[in-house]
């Protein structure tokens, strides 16, 4: 190390040093309106927890109930939610606060941004001792999204849910078609089977079999994509100082297989996401591929509804998804009784509030909540529960993740491979273009 070495400031340091001033300077009245979250242990009572989420509709109904639940259950505990906008500025705001020293004690983030977050040391991690004190352990969760939380061998993220990309269906439908099994499902294995499938649906609508909305969307296309290459076993390589790579005719793979069903009746080429939502409601096409936050809406048009996990259609069992998680936001500084109420807290709303979050449809990160007599009984969750077992998430960087335009860009480059206006290489190779783009910035963690 020369004289240098010790005086110059990282790129962290800068990040974490310009977050701080932009939120004394212009941030201020933001944060304010969130109310003093930081250091609960300076604001209170040790057992005062402040938390930061993103839930709002009925999402934000069942967690201020899952909320008073544990309130209620664990002694002394007081909660101060706070809900804020999601998308790009909800995130900016929690970098804002934990770089100003003003965080929440914890927040709700996808899991596929903690990877930004980690390195740049605006997140603790969590002690899986103390966790275990509380009745968290690796075992209650899938090894899928359990190693998932780690960043480089220290757990960084306490996973509520999984919310997969899925099918679902209407049965009254599929049964008219000819596709219904005798257990309720539609048997999908291959991709050549989907376009079957989707082909026998479209002869029962009249129009198309399966509703996929994407056009103008700033992540649909790439759901799809990433969750069906890595069903091939495609790998990738996206490291600073290298470039970037995929299998690319694994990946061209997926795409003409897309192409195919789009060029034909089995699924819908020319509808943005709202579109595929309604064509599916209103009973235009047998089989919708989206989230499983649709879920309420679904049921609500489609009083037969039938769901499973995306078919396996290229080899290996793969579901694309994200997870809410918990994460710790550093901090100046905590007591060790307040560390443990935040701690009771998290614990407390995945184990004792898994049900009733799951009846929105995220499937329960807790794996003994679906051992419950109350989640057995949700239909069609229970149908789609198993696709926890095979979640992926984005490539872990730090400009990928929910709601970035790493996501938008992918999209983009997919659209017209999707609709069979340009060849798959091609495509493959507009996305690896864009993905050395992101690697050659500064990465703001450095």
């Amino acid at each position: 190390m020369n004289i240098n070495d010790t005086v110059r400031p990282t790129r962290r340091q800068v990040l974490r040093g310009s977050l701080g001033v932009f939120a004394a300077a212009a941030g201020a009245s933001t944060l304010s309106a969130c109310g003093p979250a930081a250091g609960a242990a300076g604001a209170g009572a040790a057992g005062r927890v402040s938390v930061w989420d993103l839930f709002q509709g009925a999402d934000g109904v069942n967690m201020r109930a899952i909320i008073e639940e544990v309130e209620a259950a664990v002694p002394d505990l007081s909660v101060r939610a706070t809900t804020l906008s999601w998308g790009s500025p909800y995130y900016t705001k929690l970098a804002m606060s934990s770089a100003s020293q003003q965080p929440p004690d914890t927040a709700i983030m996808h899991l596929s941004r903690m990877p930004g977050y980690a390195p740049g040391g605006l997140l603790e991690p969590w002690d899986p001792t103390l966790l275990a004190e509380v009745g968290i352990t690796e075992a209650d969760f899938t090894p899928a999204l359990w190693e998932s939380c780690y960043y480089e061998g220290e757990l960084f993220a306490m996973p509520l849910d999984t919310h997969p990309f899925t099918s679902f269906f209407d049965q009254e439908i599929a049964e008219r078609a000819g596709v219904l099994e005798s257990d309720g499902t539609v048997e999908i294995s291959s991709a050549e089977r989907l376009e079957e499938v989707g082909t026998k649906l479209a002869e029962v609508t009249g129009g198309k079999g399966i509703s996929f909305g994407y056009l103008t969307d700033t992540g649909q296309a790439w759901r799809l994509f990433w969750g069906l290459y890595r069903q091939t076993g495609g790998g990738w390589t996206i490291e600073p100082g290298r470039k970037a790579a995929l299998d690319e005719d694994r990946a061209a793979e997926v795409l003409r297989s897309v192409a195919s069903w789009m060029a034909g009746p089995a699924m819908t080429d020319n509808l943005d996401y709202e579109g595929g939502l309604a064509a599916f409601h209103g009973g235009r096409v047998g089989m919708i591929l989206s989230g499983v936050w649709e879920l309420g809406g679904l049921q609500e048009a489609v009083p037969a509804l039938g769901a499973m996990p995306m078919p396996t259609m290229f080899g290996e069992p793969a579901v694309y998804a994200d997870s809410h998680s918990y994460v710790l936001p550093k901090q100046r500084s905590m007591t060790d009784e307040h560390r443990r109420a935040v701690y009771e807290f998290v614990a407390g709303v995945i184990r004792q509030g898994g049900q009733r979050w799951g009846t929105a449809g995220h499937i329960p990160a807790y794996l003994p909540v679906q051992d419950t007599p109350e989640y057995r009984s949700l239909h069609p969750q229970t149908e789609y529960a198993s696709a926890g077992e095979h979640v992926v998430f984005d490539p872990p960087a730090w400009f990928t993740g929910a709601g970035t335009d790493f996501q938008n860009r992918m999209s983009q480059a997919l659209t017209d491979a999707f609709r069979g206006r340009k060849q798959p290489m091609d495509a493959v190779g507009s996305m690896l273009a864009a993905i050395d783009g992101f690697l050659s910035a500064p990465d703001p963690t450095d």
